[in-house]
């Protein structure tokens, strides 16, 4: 029969060594970051803590809109854009909305004045000239204010079919407390109208109603 050898059983697990402690341990260095490399410079000039956190705020603020900014589609070649290109939803088209401007809206140089609108009318234009209302001219607006329309051949701002004009507030208060006397005269007029009523019976019993010979008022 072979000669078989037998050989010692070794453990497959072996017992960690057991190391003795360094006596002078290495400390890793800390990463600095840009904000941290600011903060220590700006406490190093005997900035406060609060100049301090303002500084750190500026600095995220300014990351975000630089990230916002960043996230922002991108606007296409337009020397390369045709009509057609303008429907596919994978090409970025911005959307640009207008707001209408108040075209009736006028702002004056000199505050003692009115902006009034008047037809076109010549008979109608003729009596307000008349009252001492006058056509507005480029002069009269405001410097700081921007015009929604311009100024036709004549230098008059017309709207469709009205013209603008301009009066004096003395002259259109006191013709719109004129205006409001009246009615309140007339209002009172018509208060004192004694209220009269109509008194009288009706026979139900018949097909007709039949009326009393008159009516009594009081």
């Amino acid at each position: 029969m072979p000669e078989i050898k037998h050989t010692p059983f070794v453990n497959a697990v072996e017992k960690p060594t057991v190391q003795a402690p360094d006596p002078n341990p290495v400390t890793p260095a800390q990463p600095v970051t840009p904000t941290r490399s600011v903060a220590e410079s700006i406490l190093k000039a005997g900035v406060t803590v609060e100049a301090l956190e303002n500084e750190i705020d500026r600095i995220l603020e300014e990351r975000k809109k630089a990230r916002a900014e960043a996230s922002k589609p991108k606007e296409p070649d337009w020397t390369k854009i045709s009509e057609q290109d303008a429907y596919r939803q994978d090409i970025y088209i911005p959307v640009i909305e207008h707001d209408v401007p108040d075209y009736m809206n006028l702002k004056l140089k000199d505050q003692a004045y009115e902006v009034v609108w008047s037809s076109k009318d010549q008979r109608r234009l003729g009596q307000l000239l008349a009252e001492g209302y006058e056509c507005i001219k480029p002069e009269h607006i405001d410097p700081h204010f921007k015009l929604p329309l311009r100024f036709d051949s004549e230098d008059l701002y017309i709207y469709v079919d009205v013209i603008a004009m301009r009066v004096h507030k003395r002259i259109l208060y006191g013709k719109r407390r004129k205006a409001l006397d009246i009615s309140q005269r007339q209002l009172k007029n018509t208060n004192k109208i004694p209220q009269q009523r109509l008194k009288g019976t009706f026979d139900l019993t018949s097909d007709e109603p039949i009326l009393e010979p008159g009516f009594s008022l009081y």
